[in-house]
């Protein structure tokens, strides 16, 4: 009875080198914010690390021809008998308790570009995070 949820973006053909830094970018914000998955964390300080770690590496959030570019989601939710429910990784965010299980999905979305989001499921441990999904990275697809 409980919901699974994982995400994984795919590109048919060759990806431009634009498509490639943007799908690197969302993949190394994933992974840092997945090495700050702990209990006594909260989910806006994970939240706001992505949000930093995005700004930095040069990508905008913004609306665009009245459409929002960028990162304009949450960096993850909990997940269980519900798909999206409590705790949350976003702006008010509460802190990580041992047991809670919760995603980490990170995405950026630019017109002209494209977008990727990636998607992996954890359990909320003591000293980390367990990675409870399993599926590769590999988004090329000839």
């Amino acid at each position: 009875g409980y919901h699974g949820d994982m995400t994984r973006t795919f590109l048919k053909g060759k990806a431009s080198d634009q498509q490639k830094k943007l799908v690197a970018t969302v993949l190394a914000a994933e992974q840092k914010a997945l090495k700050e998955v702990k209990a006594g964390t909260t989910g806006a300080a994970i939240h706001d690390g992505v949000v930093q770690y995005f700004k930095e590496a040069g990508y905008e959030t913004r609306i665009s021809g009245g459409d929002p570019e960028g990162f304009f989601h949450g960096t993850g939710h909990g997940l269980g008998l519900e798909v999206h429910e409590a705790p949350r990784l976003s702006v008010n965010g509460p802190v990580l308790d041992a047991g809670h299980v919760v995603t980490v999905e990170p995405g950026l979305y630019y017109r002209g570009i494209g977008g990727a989001r990636i998607e992996d499921v954890v359990w909320v441990r003591d000293d980390g995070a367990e990675m409870l999904s399993e599926y590769h990275y590999r988004w090329e697809i000839s």
